[in-house]
């Protein structure tokens, strides 16, 4: 089966890719906002149709898988630790700022453009992983290399449905809980 990766793709890809170095080599609070609107304006720019579907099913599908892997995981992590709920403010900003452009980004342009197969989630999900290997390279952060794991149920879930919700409940929730344990 063939990947359905244009120039165009690949070169947005690349671009995010200098945009992540860049907020890494040169912090600034700028990035904070430069990176979200780059994955949320892509799309966009290349007249890519982002699927985002209300519907009760799919948010119960999100919901579900959600609880099914994450629950376990909260579980093994509160052995050694203690979990705290974000504020709310932190809340908005994982689902504003991180959770929503990365789905629209990696599952519905991306994912969608490679192709919505079990060989599209992987190679997105590698993707995915790739764009967070800064954080271990730059901060050590060990989380980074794991993404690609949790890039994996939500391609998944957005080759199932082929819609944005349920990867992002599911992403977002997992940030949530990840971030709860790490506070």
């Amino acid at each position: 089966m063939k990947l359905n990766i244009t120039t165009k793709d690949a070169l947005a890809y690349l671009l995010l890719i200098c945009l992540v170095l860049l907020s890494h080599l040169f912090p600034s609070p700028l990035f904070v906002y430069v990176l979200p609107l780059y994955l949320l304006l892509t799309p966009v720019v290349l007249r890519r149709k982002i699927r985002c579907i209300f519907s009760l099913r799919n948010m119960a599908e999100g919901l579900l898988v959600s609880a099914v892997v994450l629950i376990p995981f909260y579980f093994i992590m509160s052995a050694g630790r203690q979990f705290h709920l974000l504020p709310l403010s932190a809340l908005l900003g994982q689902f504003a700022l991180v959770s929503l452009p990365e789905e629209v980004y990696f599952r519905g342009y991306l994912q969608e453009s490679v192709g919505n197969t079990l060989k599209g989630v992987l190679v997105v999900s590698l993707l995915f992983a790739a764009a967070h290997l800064p954080a271990f390279w730059f901060y050590k952060d060990p989380s980074a290399l794991l993404t690609f794991f949790p890039s994996l149920v939500m391609g998944g879930l957005y080759m199932r449905t082929s819609n944005v919700l349920p990867p992002l409940l599911f992403h977002f929730l997992a940030n949530v809980v990840y971030q709860g344990f790490m506070i």
